[in-house]
């Protein structure tokens, strides 16, 4: 059984690691998508609807702030608005943020770097996003240690390779309390510990203007959340604070909650390089079919969450926009089901839910999870390496 011990090697980074060459599966989807926009005149970026909906988001968003941190409100009614404004952040970052950094938002470069700003603004470096998220989940999804959204630490575990402490047998109770400090804890620490790492893939320091970037989306994010209503507000400072970290609170519980859904559910699998050659066993997409789930059965979910209960068509095609991912997501389910490969579909969102906290119970208890481990046999790994 896999365990702390079992991690994969430190020698192994994502400088190191390689996938095997295209397979027919690869080139297959690759080309009916293609089709699908060739065929229909459409652009892979925003479309009308996806313009609507940054505009909706971030109306939302910006109004609740202003509305709760600048009107003359009930404290009842301004701490309300505060927990709706967290909501409509957490809604930017999954609806507008996310795209505009992935690059998806429109093929103009500065298009994307505009509207990247919205996730400064929310606090959060784009810049470290880039590499943590583009670059470290998008490429190594559910490797063990070199994929850090599975790596949080000692307080919870989020894979079966990551050393097991007892506490964490009481995870599926606590944990649900730890999801609300994500954002707060994004913005005032991750940020500057991932700036100051060397990039994993050049070994290379973060330039000194993303240092720049970083520092004026912080100042930025603190002026207008927190300095505008404390100096020009009519709420007292403990209502005014207390409303700036419940907007954290609720923001970054649900960031969490649809970001364990995608990775951390059941069906799922992790995967490990070859600690020799550090070569994983299947093709890019492959990979991502096994360790990708989709959740939500809804429009409305669709449109809260940004496409990410399409996280196998937004991993596969993290460049298309997420306004097609539901259009395309019977091409690609088809497609899978030709190759004989997995599409994992949890469900509903709270099944989707449900299965996540049956999965942290097993992880918490050490239970024996084999199942959801994809082994690295050597032979076929070099095969499919020199294929």
């Amino acid at each position: 059984m896999p365990d702390g011990s079992a991690q994969t090697p430190t020698s192994i980074t994502a400088a190191r690691i390689r996938f095997p060459p295209d397979s027919e599966f690869q080139r297959d989807l690759r080309a009916r998508v293609d089709a699908y926009f060739t065929e229909r005149g459409l652009d892979k970026g925003a479309n009308a609807a996806m313009w609507a909906k940054t505009a909706f988001w971030l109306t939302l968003a910006f109004g609740c702030l202003f509305t709760a941190g600048l009107a003359p409100l009930p404290v009842p009614v301004a701490i309300a608005i505060w927990a709706l404004a967290g909501f409509a952040f957490a809604g930017v970052g999954m609806n507008v943020s996310h795209d505009a950094i992935h690059g998806s938002t429109s093929s103009k470069t500065w298009v994307n770097d505009l509207f990247s700003w919205t996730f400064d603004s929310i606090g959060v470096s784009s810049a470290t996003w880039k590499i943590a998220h583009n670059l470290l989940h998008h490429t190594y999804t559910n490797v063990p240690v070199i994929d850090t959204d599975i790596e949080p630490g000692p307080w919870v575990r989020f894979q079966p390779y990551a050393k097991h402490y007892p506490w964490q047998r009481l995870q599926t109770l606590y944990v649900w309390f730890l999801y609300p400090l994500t954002s707060l804890l994004w913005v005032y620490q991750k940020d500057f510990f991932q700036m100051a790492t060397p990039h994993p893939r050049t070994g290379q320091p973060y330039p000194a203007r993303e240092w720049v970037k970083l520092f004026i989306g912080k100042a930025l994010h603190i002026g207008a959340f927190l300095v505008v209503p404390l100096v020009f507000g009519p709420q007292s400072i403990p209502v005014t604070v207390g409303g700036y970290v419940l907007l954290h609170a609720v923001g970054g519980f649900t960031l969490a909650i649809v970001f364990q859904l995608a990775h951390v559910v059941e069906g799922v699998r992790y995967i490990q390089p070859d600690p020799e050659t550090a070569k994983l066993p299947r093709g890019w997409m492959e990979h991502e079919l096994l360790t990708t789930a989709n959740f939500g059965k809804t429009k409305l979910c669709t449109f809260i969450t940004g496409g990410l209960d399409h996280q196998v068509e937004h991993h596969l095609f993290p460049g298309v926009c997420h306004i097609h991912y539901r259009d395309i997501a019977p091409i690609v389910k088809q497609c899978a089901l030709d190759h004989g490969l997995p599409y994992i579909h949890s469900g509903s969102f709270f099944d989707a839910v449900r299965s996540h906290t049956r999965l942290m119970g097993r992880l918490g208890r050490n239970d024996d999870i084999t199942d959801l481990v994809v082994p690295v046999p050597r032979d076929e790994t070099r095969r499919l390496a020199a294929a």
